[in-house]
């Protein structure tokens, strides 16, 4: 995988539908399943949990990944 610059990694959690805009965070109260982009509000299985990053921190340290492989 390539790496991508700090907007392309900010559009990716902005359509990501565990993103919280409001806070900019990756919502740590909601679960997703990273195959089909479901959201659950419990554990389930094949489901990771929102890491709670502040996306606008996180997206701009080269060393960071995303939880759920989007980058």
């Amino acid at each position: 995988m390539r790496e991508l610059n700090i907007e392309s990694r900010r559009n990716i959690c902005k359509i990501c539908p565990i993103y919280s805009p409001s806070r900019d965070v990756c919502s740590s109260s909601l679960w997703l399943n990273p195959e089909t982009n479901d959201v659950s509000t419990y554990r389930k299985s094949g489901y990771i949990r929102g890491c709670g990053c502040h996306i606008s921190l996180k997206t701009r340290n080269p060393n960071s990944r995303c939880i759920a492989g989007k980058w």
